[in-house]
């Protein structure tokens, strides 16, 4: 019976993760005005207002993307908590990807470069692990550790996304 039940849990754990991860994958349209508050960008359609969590500007310029307040665009992305995670940009007639179709990121030389905790500065508040939108950061004998090959470099735990300012020791960093 045991048994049965363990199965059971297995099964609904299954079911209910690739439900999650399939609406990953499922990237919307949008479209508005930019908007520059706090060194973020947000995106206003008019009817609801996002904040963005895009590329490094160095990267978008790379791609001939210049972000400018007020300046109107159409964007695909997904919704992970409180904000829109960009995979790609309109530039012209056509989308520009900044995202793969699993949400990694196309910068850095190799492709996304993860991030890594120097546990000596690392003071166990768990905040990053709350605000990893990939579950790559769990704790291991008090301190936070980060999974690459989950890590997709987005930057929220060292940078923070929306009230969360980041890393309050600066423990997070992004690995050369």
């Amino acid at each position: 019976m045991k048994r049965i039940i363990t199965l059971s849990l297995i099964l609904v754990f299954l079911v209910l993760s690739l439900n999650v991860f399939s609406d990953l994958a499922k990237a919307e349209s949008f479209a508005g005005k930019l908007k520059s508050l706090g060194g973020s960008w947000f995106l206003n359609t008019g009817e609801d207002f996002y904040q963005l969590n895009i590329a490094p500007d160095e990267f978008l310029a790379e791609k001939g993307i210049v972000l400018e307040a007020k300046m109107q665009v159409e964007l695909k992305g997904v919704m992970s908590e409180d904000e829109l995670v960009v995979y790609s940009i309109k530039k012209g007639d056509e989308f520009i990807a900044i995202r793969d179709e699993a949400g990694n990121a196309l910068w850095g030389e190799d492709g996304p470069k993860p991030y890594v905790v120097n546990p000596k500065k690392c003071i166990s508040c768990r905040l990053c692990v709350s605000k990893c939108p990939t579950d790559a950061i769990t704790m291991v004998k008090g301190k936070a550790v980060i999974d690459e090959a989950k890590c997709i470099g987005c930057g929220i735990c060292a940078d923070g996304v929306g009230k969360f300012k980041g890393c309050p020791t600066s423990a997070i960093s992004q690995k050369k």
